[in-house]
């Protein structure tokens, strides 16, 4: 009888101590799954775009947006062709990731005529709030996406080139265009137009956008205008990251907003705009989403989106 009351509690022993061992690993399972979830959750997959309005060669505001917490501290370089020109300024990030800056000259003077480079990039990790250090990480480990640079310290970038006409051609052109407009034919015109469009959107994807690609670009003639010499831009691009769909269409409807709004600025005689996106990383061969615009004003407005990413 001894024997098999000490038998007996030998098999609870082992049972006992089987479940706990379960239990352990159990918990260690979850723990790692949820020190896993936290790590994935707490990454930044950073947006930036950048725009830019110059005024009458005097003054140029750089405006961006992006997703970046309030109270980010990031610093505007303006490069232009002469060294002196060049200039820093430092500023905060506002509700809704929005962040501007207007350059000017001492004495109201014109900016030099030619090519120029506006470049983002968020300021020291000792320099930032505590609350946006803890959303970066450690030197930056939580920021993540095309629009971050560094191994070690990383930092969140943005880059816009534009050109800046010389004030005193711009007159000559203008004057020479309203006298040969005379005896122009409206066809020759209107070639000339179109592939002033094209050139336009092209300088502005290739320059900008570093995930994306063209395929083609189609400008035809806006018929259902009042006014004359109105154009439709037809912009295929390719979103070439690798990413998932819904970041896939997060990045594509960022870039497509912000072509919409740097052609409705710079070129005025395009009306109305579309643009296609293919994202072979998830399809090869379908357009996944489509973005129209139409301008009111200066600026170009939503009047449809379509997409099959989300």
């Amino acid at each position: 009888m001894n024997l098999i009351k000490t038998f007996l509690f030998m098999i609870l022993c082992t049972l006992f101590l089987t479940a706990c061992g379960k239990a352990e690993n159990t918990s260690t399972s979850n723990s790692s799954k949820k020190e896993e979830s936290i790590e994935t959750k707490g990454k930044l997959n950073v947006m930036i775009t950048l725009n830019k309005k110059i005024k009458d060669n005097k003054k140029i505001l750089i405006s961006g947006k992006s997703n970046l917490p309030k109270e980010t501290k990031i610093n505007i370089y303006l490069d232009a062709p002469s060294s002196d020109q060049s200039e820093l300024a430092n500023v905060i990030v506002k509700e809704g990731g929005m962040f501007d800056y207007e350059f000017s000259n001492e004495g109201g003077e014109e900016f030099e005529g030619g090519k120029y480079i506006a470049y983002v990039e968020t300021s020291p990790e000792n320099l930032q709030t505590d609350l946006v250090r803890k959303i970066f990480g450690e030197n930056g480990a939580n920021l993540s996406g095309p629009n971050v640079i560094g191994e070690n310290d990383r930092a969140a970038t943005a880059e816009i080139n534009f050109k800046i006409k010389n004030s005193s051609k711009v007159k000559q052109k203008s004057k020479k265009s309203n006298t040969a407009g005379v005896t122009k034919k409206k066809d020759a015109e209107l070639t000339t137009l179109k592939s002033d469009a094209e050139y336009d959107i092209k300088s502005i994807v290739e320059d900008n956008y570093t995930t994306a690609s063209i395929e083609e670009i189609e400008i035809n003639e806006d018929m259902g205008s009042e006014k004359p010499n109105k154009l439709i831009a037809l912009v295929h691009l390719s979103f070439d990251a690798k990413n998932s769909a819904q970041t896939s269409y997060n990045m594509v409807e960022m870039y497509s907003d912000d072509l919409a709004a740097k052609i409705g600025l710079e070129n005025d005689t395009v009306n109305q705009i579309a643009v296609f996106w293919k994202v072979p990383y998830i399809d090869e061969d379908e357009t996944l989403a489509k973005f129209s615009y139409e301008r009111s004003g200066e600026h170009m407005i939503i009047t449809d989106k379509v997409s099959s990413l989300k």
